[in-house]
């Protein structure tokens, strides 16, 4: 029984230092083999077991690494792909919103592209002309409707200037009518006496 305690100490103590030579730097392994290496005149002597397991845990950790790497490499590849990609949609996206811009300030009128600005200020010159055309319009209809109503007036008075004239005439001819008439009458007697 004292033997199977003995060996599993053993057991226990040795996973523990392969468990902590292998969870150390790579420096700290090769400084504890350095340390733990006997002296033979100007060289050391390392165990073999030792040497191997120091020999898996730098293959182990250079496996892990280079690992490590194809990994990074790849998530590199794949960030460049994506970058690439949303580069290309970046693109896309600046050139439908020039688009989409041009749409909004540009407009076909007649089937000529026309600047938004442009067209509005041609459409507001247009207004100008058209409002100014109908006020000269107004006032000449004005002035022409005033006119047209001073002749209408200068008619009517020359109407009632005519009229007077034709009744101031019909009456002076009936008058000069009456008088004839009365000298046609005092004469008559006298012819026929």
């Amino acid at each position: 029984m004292k033997r199977q305690l003995i060996l599993t100490a053993y057991l226990f103590s040795l996973s523990t230092i392969c468990f902590a030579q292998s969870s150390n730097s790579i420096n700290d392994q090769f400084s504890n083999l350095i340390k733990e290496s006997n002296n033979y005149q100007t060289y050391k002597v390392v165990k073999k077991d030792k040497l191997e397991l120091l020999q898996r845990n730098v293959a182990s950790s250079i496996a892990e690494l280079k690992n490590e790497i194809d990994q990074n490499n790849t998530e590199v590849l794949k960030q460049k792909a994506s970058v690439e990609q949303l580069s290309t949609d970046l693109q896309k996206v600046e050139t439908e919103l020039q688009e989409a811009l041009n749409r909004e300030n540009n407009l076909e009128v007649l089937g000529i592209a026309t600047n938004k600005g442009t067209f509005l200020n041609l459409i507001g010159i247009i207004i100008a002309i058209l409002f100014s055309s109908l006020v000269v319009l107004f006032l000449r209809f004005k002035k022409s409707h005033s006119h047209t109503k001073d002749a209408l007036n200068k008619l009517e008075e020359t109407e009632n200037e005519l009229e007077e004239l034709r009744r101031m005439s019909l009456e002076r001819e009936q008058k000069v009518r009456r008088q004839l008439q009365d000298e046609l009458n005092k004469n008559k007697p006298k012819t026929a006496s």
